[in-house]
């Protein structure tokens, strides 16, 4: 029989940790995720007369260039206020290199502030300046401002 002294176990414990045999994701510093920080923003008018509209639901999110199915993963949403204007910024996963992301702009309040048709705009963050990075997992934060984006007035069929 082998008797193995405390000291012993802890070292042991401690390689095993470092090699990954360890439920925790901070051994040794080894282990994380690469994140980001994506920023988008613009102003949502109409194409009819270059108004301001209220309420629009913006929902900022990727999808994988490599996925040739319509998955669609949301990072996160508001609304235009009174001017129009939205902003989203969410930190999530390092995915610009390899995805591409989308604004999904949809008229959720129905004839309060007009009918308008959803608009979908495309961003490429694969060739953004990410700023504020600290050398390890963390990319740092990068932004796109979309300007003014113009949404279609629908017309609802007369009976």
């Amino acid at each position: 029989m082998v008797v193995i002294s405390m000291t012993m176990r802890k070292i042991l414990a401690a390689l095993l940790a470092c090699l990954g045999f360890s439920s925790t994701v901070i051994s040794c510093g080894m282990y994380g995720s690469p994140s980001a920080t994506y920023k988008t923003s613009g102003v949502v008018v109409s194409e009819a007369d270059d108004s301001p509209i209220q309420g629009i639901r913006a929902v900022f999110g990727w999808k994988s260039r490599y996925v040739t199915d319509a998955y669609f993963k949301e990072i996160g949403n508001t609304r235009t206020n009174k001017t129009g204007k939205f902003s989203i910024e969410e930190k999530t996963y390092d995915l610009g290199r390899n995805n591409m992301f989308y604004v999904e702009l949809t008229d959720v309040d129905g004839e309060k502030n007009g009918l308008y048709a959803s608009k979908v705009v495309e961003m490429d963050f694969s060739k953004a300046q990410f700023k504020g990075g600290d050398g390890n997992w963390y990319e740092g934060k990068a932004e796109i401002n979309l300007g003014t984006i113009k949404m279609t007035p629908e017309t609802t069929p007369t009976e």
